[in-house]
């Protein structure tokens, strides 16, 4: 499996994180980035676990929903709200 590899390569730890020097200024990114890394872990408990993948597959997908909400390939009325409460449009 390519990808119980990649996690394996790539450490998820929390604690390391926090000593990263990337700081993150909108709220709702690091909203959406918690998210992410709360689905990830899922996905990493779930190869210790042996789960199927088709149960793994609903965390990775929401993992990418919520990146995707940080890029732009996400939209939905609450972030056009948001948007629009947020900044001053047509004035």
């Amino acid at each position: 499996m390519i990808l119980k590899r990649q996690l394996k390569v790539t450490d998820f730890n929390i604690e390391k994180r926090r000593n990263n020097e990337t700081t993150v200024t909108n709220t709702r990114h690091y909203d959406s980035l918690l998210k992410a890394l709360e689905e990830i872990q899922k996905v990493k408990f779930g190869l210790q676990s042996n789960l199927s993948s088709d149960l793994m597959a609903i965390d990775i997908k929401e993992a990418l929903y919520h990146f995707g909400m940080i890029t732009g390939q996400v939209t939905n009325d609450e972030l056009l709200g948001n948007i629009f409460a947020n900044f001053c449009i047509g004035k």
